[in-house]
């Protein structure tokens, strides 16, 4: 807990748990009983509350990278997680590709051969899937 001259007081244990939690910076501002832009006067001001703030943060992003990751390797793997971990980490993207012929008709196509690829190169035996 800390206060600054004149400031109100602030709870850094709190303030890492709301952060840690996925809250925004408005979120995190109400549930401790600031405005935002004491939450912007802070982190320019005070080096604890900033750094707290930011490992706060870390700690949820890394909590939830860690289950992500759990569930896209377990023995019986998310296929969902799995997808959207390469698509963050791996340099998947959707690609959608649309050829309109004079006629009128529309062909689509999926680059399935990259994407059979790209699970290989990720150690992921497709015919697991």
């Amino acid at each position: 807990v800390s206060t600054l001259a004149n400031k109100i007081e602030i709870d850094y244990e709190k303030l890492y748990d709301l952060a840690k939690i996925g809250l925004s910076e408005d979120q995190i501002a109400t549930s401790l009983g600031i405005s935002l832009s004491t939450v912007a006067a802070r982190k320019r001001d005070d080096h604890t509350f900033c750094t707290t703030l930011k490992a706060g943060k870390q700690a949820g992003i890394t909590s939830v990278t860690n289950s992500l990751f759990e569930s896209a390797t377990a023995d019986k793997p998310n296929t969902s997680a799995q997808i959207f971990y390469l698509k963050n980490r791996g340099g998947w993207r959707d690609r959608t590709e649309v050829d309109a012929n004079v006629s009128g008709g529309i062909e689509v196509t999926h680059d399935i051969d990259s994407a059979l690829q790209a699970l290989k190169d990720a150690g992921v035996d497709p015919s697991s899937l």
